[in-house]
């Protein structure tokens, strides 16, 4: 497979670990605060790599899928996710509760949640939740998914994260207040599905300090916040990664400023992890005819 799956080893002095998912419907609620910086998200959260599209056709392959077919993007957002999808032949519907980052989405696209697909049962051959599992209760949304999942076909969860496990994005992750961080071990209960497969992936995506500013922005905990709170973590993106952060990412090779032209932005190579899981649905295997009787 094209995707590989580490254990805990450059994980284990982070300090970071995946909670489970809050159920309560505050919690939840939550899934819809995005859509007030709905053109910001799509502006400035990363796309995802190709080799994870690569890896879901390898997954679907293996499951006896021979091509694209439909797939249901699951807490689609702006779509992200879903143009690597159309850009392969699949035929894409994003659903989502919230209907601002509903209205940026390129593909046919519907309100929904993932406990309640408004989705014709079998008529998909791909079910995917990007950066949006820790919204949703895994047993119903597990429930949906074999519903509207016809064999062979696959449910995927992506997770594109900072990659902490390098010194100054673990700090700056902090800083912004980036949320949990999950490990390659953690595993989504995607249930009454066959075993879960993994990948990991890792890439990076060119970012000025105003950028990252903008791409805190986007993050739960600053749009939950007030505008003291907003200006505090800002002073402190700032300050960090015009000193200390500046000289830990050269250090480790993701800033170049030998180069720098003054005035002009300091551009960093910003490590992220892309994290999959896949759980596949076979045909049934078909039971072989019994030997006519031989006759006496």
């Amino acid at each position: 497979m094209t995707g590989t799956s580490t254990g805990g080893g450059d994980w284990a002095g982070t300090g970071q670990r995946a909670r489970s998912p809050r159920l309560d419907a505050q919690a939840r609620s939550r899934g819809t605060v995005f859509g007030g910086a709905a053109e910001l998200y799509h502006r400035v959260r990363p796309r995802y790599p190709e080799a994870v599209y690569e890896w879901i056709g390898e997954i679907l392959a293996e499951a006896g899928l021979t091509g694209p077919g439909r797939a249901v993007d699951v807490g689609a957002g702006t779509g992200l996710f879903g143009a690597g999808l159309r850009a392969r032949g699949w035929e894409v519907l994003g659903v989502d509760p919230d209907p601002d980052l509903l209205t940026l989405h390129p593909d046919p696209a519907v309100l929904g949640t993932a406990e309640d697909l408004p989705v014709a049962s079998g008529s998909a051959s791909l079910v995917t939740v990007a950066q949006a599992w820790h919204w949703m209760d895994p047993e119903a949304a597990s429930a949906e998914f074999r519903r509207v999942l016809s064999a062979p076909g696959a449910a995927v969860v992506v997770l594109n994260q900072l990659d902490v496990r390098t010194d100054w994005v673990l700090r700056l992750s902090r800083i912004m207040h980036a949320g949990d961080v999950y490990r390659p071990e953690w595993r989504p209960e995607l249930t009454g599905m066959g075993p879960v497969r993994t990948g990991e992936f890792r890439f990076t995506t060119p970012v000025t300090v105003d950028e990252v500013v903008a791409l805190a922005a986007t993050r739960t905990y600053w749009l939950r916040s007030d505008e003291r709170i907003r200006a505090r973590v800002e002073a402190n993106l700032r300050e960090f990664l015009a000193g200390e952060g500046l000289e830990l990412a050269a250090a480790s090779g993701a800033v170049d400023v030998r180069g720098q032209t003054e005035g002009e932005p300091v551009v960093y190579e910003l490590p992220y992890v892309c994290l999959a899981y896949a759980a596949a649905i076979t045909p049934p295997a078909s039971s072989p005819q019994a030997s006519p009787p031989r006759g006496r």
